[in-house]
């Protein structure tokens, strides 16, 4: 596994653990959110916009995860991370998250509700 695959596995247990702490500690200074829209806005910057996103989701959390099953690096170098949304624990939708890594920190996320075919056919995974 690269250092941008662990650096995303350890992103995405800090947002199931809705760990501000260690976000903040792995986003880049401007580093640019496009979150799934479940009871929060969806777009944020900066790591303001990260603590700002944690706070609207710890607000309203609708006790969805995301079960990690497969993380892989994409010919452009971004990273791409699949798996399930958990409701409740109960699975609900799959799942898709593309980033870019800058300077060994989180600098770009986007969120789908979705699979890695459909993301493939909207032209998200280069």
């Amino acid at each position: 596994m690269s250092d941008a695959e662990s650096l995303l596995r350890h992103w995405s247990d800090a947002i199931n653990a809705r760990d501000a702490d260690a976000l903040l500690e792995l986003a880049h200074p401007d580093i640019e959110l496009s979150t799934l829209q479940l009871g929060v806005r969806g777009t944020y910057k900066g790591r303001e916009g990260v603590a700002e996103w944690m706070a609207e989701l710890r607000e309203w959390d609708p006790g969805h995860r995301v079960r990690v099953e497969r993380v892989r690096t994409l010919p452009s170098g971004r990273v791409a991370v699949f798996g399930t949304i958990l409701i409740e624990g109960e699975p609900s939708s799959p799942y898709s998250l593309v980033a870019e890594v800058r300077d060994g920190k989180v600098a770009m996320m986007r969120s789908f509700p979705s699979d890695e075919d459909t993301l493939r056919k909207l032209g998200e995974l280069d």
